[in-house]
């Protein structure tokens, strides 16, 4: 973006030879740059050759900075000018347009003839001089000019624009400007005719009118064409405006969401740590107690004991030997008594309470890979054969693909020869006509809208896991997960529709139709089974088997749950009915070098779900097999 700014210069200008703003406000009669009007003397406008804009002299000079380069203020284009500033051709057509406006509003138009430069009052048509009264006059008596044709100000007001003339002269000849040389692109006179562009030196020279017939035909052409392209321009603008809307929103959603999850974090650690420093009372409670009636027992005997024993001594060393023993025998019981008394125990040796850091570290280990930011990217990629160009065909890239897992985070089963990898629904990417609960993906709009932060499939109702499937990187490189659906219909299901699709692709697409790469498992209306709805697979757009599931009539439903074991050892994958662990279909030869994206569609009335890691129950060693 440029920014327009005033340039101030050290001359002044004549105000009243200025048009004021309100005059000219709606023609380009002002330099872009300073916002000053262009005048014939200082602020002189000069085309730019690259954007066929006009600048006015000075603010070009101040570019400049008098050095031989220029560039541009408006598109800063680098122009080489040898001859400065003012090699560069006046705008004639700006300078006209400043004169009529002058002569419409009234204004001081100076006598081009006298030297004084008193205000014009009319103009000869045949010279385009302009004339004040005393001039006016001469020109009338004049014997070469009293024929001209004279038209006063006063004459010329209301008439457009188009019907005021100036004087195309040549300014070598002083003849006027009738004739067009297309090898050299310049108006030219008579004279130039016969000596600079002579037709027998290879100019081709043509007459004002047919030149400008020409011109104009091709000059439209290419203003039609910069019209469409302007319109294309501005629909790409208002696209990268929402592209920037887009990621400036995903930003603050993205924010938004790691402040939700790290608060709500926070506040689940604040409260187990209230738990446990409640614990630390509630476990020493008991045990405090009993210690310290123990502790107030044993001070109460300690302090009975001493002071009776002190008491004894005192009164024995006072007393003869009759006394001492009247006093031993008052005193015996109660001392022998003394001697029995025991003070309050407690059950045991010693105690006390701990903080076990059990799993503290697991917790830490797992703060540390907790969440990710992933950029997702929806770029155009080749299209199948057959689709038309106005139809949506992204690829959708999601980068980084996979995050950190934790300990304990998958579960594997067989011997550890198939890995269960943890996955849910990346509500993120999830059409805004679906609603997302962790495994749990349906048909139904969320009651608060999802924003549009760019990252959304938006061409079907179709949602990505959370992370790719890595098979070569699993123990035995072999991996299952399986998706149950529920199929409910309310309606008749016209033909050629797809009703739901799970895919398992290593290029995810944003498109209207199944998934062309990779694996697609989808339940459809069957060209091959009338009035019945299929489960069919496709491998890589291959067709590879297909089966009638329920009949297409209103109330029908159907609930199915589908494994998908992915052998990496063999290259192959089973796609087996979870109900009675048969194998519905096998697809060999699959590359599994790249990550494997799952990718659910839903329909209408339909509804799906992932189970994996731990959830995955069940005998499984015929899968192993």
């Amino acid at each position: 973006m440029y920014h327009c700014m005033r340039l101030h210069t050290p001359y002044e200008t004549n105000m009243s030879d200025l048009v004021s703003v309100a005059a000219i406000k709606d023609l380009l009669t002002e330099c872009p740059i300073c916002t000053e009007h262009f005048d014939e003397s200082t602020r002189i406008p000069r085309r730019m050759p690259c954007c066929v804009q006009s600048i006015c002299q000075p603010c070009l000079e101040t570019y400049t900075g008098g050095a031989a380069t220029l560039s541009c203020p408006m598109c800063r284009h680098r122009h080489n000018l040898p001859g400065g500033v003012k090699s560069l051709p006046k705008e004639t057509l700006i300078l006209k347009t400043l004169d009529y406006l002058k002569i419409q509003k009234g204004l001081h138009l100076p006598c081009t003839d006298c030297p004084d430069k008193e205000t014009a009052v009319a103009q000869c048509d045949n010279c385009g001089t302009f004339l004040c009264s005393l001039c006016l006059s001469a020109h009338k008596r004049n014997t070469v000019s009293k024929a001209h044709t004279i038209n006063t100000f006063d004459e010329m007001k209301g008439r457009p624009v188009q019907s005021f003339r100036r004087l195309h002269q040549c300014s070598q000849h002083q003849h006027p400007l009738q004739f067009y040389c297309y090898t050299c692109d310049n108006v030219v006179c008579v004279s130039c005719t016969v000596v600079d562009h002579k037709e027998g030196k290879g100019h081709n020279v043509v007459s004002v009118n047919e030149a400008h017939q020409g011109k104009a035909k091709s000059t439209n052409d290419v203003l039609g064409k910069l019209e469409e392209k302007t319109k294309r321009l501005s629909e790409t603008e208002s696209a990268l405006q929402k592209k920037i809307e887009n990621i400036k929103l995903s930003m603050r959603v993205a924010r938004d969401d790691i402040n939700k999850i790290f608060d709500n974090l926070t506040d689940r650690l604040n409260q187990r740590r209230t738990i446990l420093l409640s614990d630390v009372d509630g476990k020493s409670a008991e045990n405090l107690k009993l210690t310290e009636e123990a502790l107030d027992s044993t001070r109460q005997l300690l302090t009975k004991v001493k002071s009776s024993s002190e008491y004894m001594r005192q009164m024995r060393s006072k007393a003869d030997k009759v006394e001492d023993l009247q006093v031993m025998g008052s005193s015996e019981a109660s001392l022998n008594s003394m001697l029995k008394e025991s003070p309050q125990e407690t059950p045991f040796d010693r105690t006390g309470v701990s903080f076990v850091q059990a799993n503290v570290q697991h917790l830490q280990n797992t703060i540390n890979v907790a969440g990710m930011v992933r950029s997702v990217t929806f770029s155009p990629t080749e299209r199948p054969n057959g689709m038309p160009d106005t139809e949506v065909y992204n690829a959708i890239i999601l980068e980084p693909a996979e995050f950190p897992t934790v300990m304990a985070m998958d579960r594997s089963i067989c011997d550890q020869k198939i890995t269960c990898p943890t996955l849910e629904w990346d509500s993120s990417t999830a059409h805004n006509n679906i609603d997302v609960s962790g495994c749990v993906i349906t048909n139904t709009t969320s009651a608060v809208p999802s924003p549009d932060t760019g990252c959304r499939i938006q061409d079907i109702n179709s949602c990505l896991a959370s992370r790719p499937l890595m098979v070569k990187n699993c123990q035995g490189q072999r991996c299952m997960y399986r998706v149950k659906f529920r199929v409910c219909l309310n309606e008749l299901i016209e033909d050629n529709t797809l009703i739901q699709e799970i895919a398992l692709t290593p290029t995810p697409v944003d498109t209207g139709g199944n998934q062309v790469t990779g694996l697609s498992v989808y339940f459809a209306t069957c060209p091959y089974h009338k009035q019945q709805l299929c489960l069919r697979v496709l491998y890589n757009s291959t067709f590879l088997t297909d089966r009638p599931l329920i009949q297409n009539r209103v109330g029908q439903s159907i609930d199915l749950q589908l494994c998908f074991l992915m052998d990496g050892a063999n290259d192959k994958i089973l796609v087996i009915d979870a109900g009675d662990n048969t194998v519905y279909t096998t697809v060999t030869d699959v590359d599994f070098d790249r990550p494997m994206w799952v990718m659910m569609y839903v329909g209408n009335d339909v509804s799906g779900e992932l189970i994996t890691g731990h959830n995955i129950t069940g005998t499984f060693a015929n899968y192993n097999h």
